[in-house]
């Protein structure tokens, strides 16, 4: 079949879902489908590439005005047409002779556009924004959701039913696993961090519900412990917000918490293998890909006890409430402090993080489109 596969807009700079389009469309053309990929391309956003202020604005255009115009010179080519985010359902009023379906990761954006995410405030202009993506998102014919949380909000804030709706959960990227440690010190050696110290790792962006600020709480609370005082906090993703920097230097922190800011996919896989855990206090997620990379290469994973991370992570991690940071502390204390629980932690990783193999999302996807 011919599938046109929409991204999101260059300069948006969506790291995490240019990431999963990428496997979406390797994996189609491997059972045989011809892709195409299209995306708006900056255009105006050429005279300021930023996703903030003016270069928004002119990002606005390209995506609103111009791609629209440059997407239905492509619809005769295509059998069926995947929107690959749900922020592009403003999109859908363009397809509506055309077989399509949209991929939802989350409704995070517009939930806080609504009011149901006091922590998340959206500004007058974001609102209306969120507001066209949410019309547009209603008229889907079909929609893939990444988790059973993610398919609940559907069902609840629109009039999709469930028969237009199935879950085909992430996947590992291809290439994560254990190493030897031999490997992965070699790998990491280029960043000169203490290698005798536990490594407790972070990777997520700066988005707010991925509760970074939460995260230093809690880690100033766990270097208190006897036996944890070496203890270093890596942070892989973007880099840390004002606020959060500022906390870092009140509690001289600041030998004790690395940024590292984004690394390759192998740096990340080595980081990985030889942390002590990774800790990750989301308020929210779509699905929560880091759980599984790290649990699939032996890390052991400390999370938030909250969907889809209870779901993702099954039985294979522990868990605490991201809000309360001073039990959260304790709880990853005690299990850090005892060797056969990690050990236990490590061994359960590996068998959970088996479910959400490359193979299985794509054959998934290939079992949809014959049904559109």
């Amino acid at each position: 079949m011919k599938v046109l596969i929409v991204g999101n807009y260059v300069n948006d700079r969506q790291i995490s879902i240019n990431r999963f389009v990428g496997l979406v469309e390797k994996g189609l053309r491997q059972k045989g489908h011809e892709i195409r990929r299209v995306q708006a391309q900056p255009i105006f956003g050429q005279l300021k590439s930023s996703p903030q202020g003016l270069g928004k604005w002119l990002g606005y255009i390209d995506k609103l005005i111009i791609f629209p115009v440059q997407l239905r010179q492509q619809l005769d080519w295509a059998d069926i047409v995947c929107i690959c985010d749900q922020a592009l359902s403003y999109l859908t009023p363009y397809l509506k002779d055309c077989k399509y379906f949209v991929i939802c990761h989350d409704l995070l954006a517009i939930r806080s556009a609504l009011g149901e995410i006091p922590e998340n405030p959206t500004s007058w202009t974001g609102k209306q924004y969120q507001a066209m993506i949410l019309r547009g998102f209603k008229q889907a014919k079909y929609v893939v959701c990444s988790s059973e949380a993610t398919r609940a909000d559907v069902l609840r804030l629109t009039k999709i039913t469930p028969e237009q709706t199935e879950v085909i959960e992430d996947c590992l990227s291809e290439g994560y696993g254990p190493m030897t440690r031999a490997a992965a010190v070699n790998l990491v050696a280029k960043f000169n961090i203490n290698s005798d110290c536990p490594w407790l790792i972070h990777v997520g962006g700066d988005q707010w519900y991925k509760n970074r600020l939460g995260l230093l709480k809690i880690f100033k609370r766990l270097i208190a412990f006897p036996g944890l005082e070496n203890c270093r906090l890596i942070l892989m993703g973007k880099p840390l917000l004002p606020e959060m920097r500022e906390f870092v230097n009140q509690n001289n922190l600041s030998a004790q918490v690395i940024e590292l800011g984004t690394v390759s996919d192998e740096d990340l896989r080595a980081f990985y293998c030889l942390a002590t855990a990774l800790i990750f206090p989301s308020f929210q997620e779509g699905f929560g890909v880091p759980v599984i990379e790290a649990q699939s290469c032996g890390c052991p994973v400390f999370t938030s006890n909250r969907l889809p991370m209870t779901v993702i992570a099954d039985d294979a991690a522990v868990y605490f409430d991201p809000t309360e940071h001073e039990a959260a502390a304790t709880i990853i204390a005690e299990n850090l402090l005892a060797p056969d629980r990690l050990e236990d932690l490590r061994q359960k990783g590996f068998i959970n993080a088996t479910r959400f193999t490359y193979e299985r999302m794509i054959q998934s996807y290939d079992r949809l489109l014959p049904k559109l």
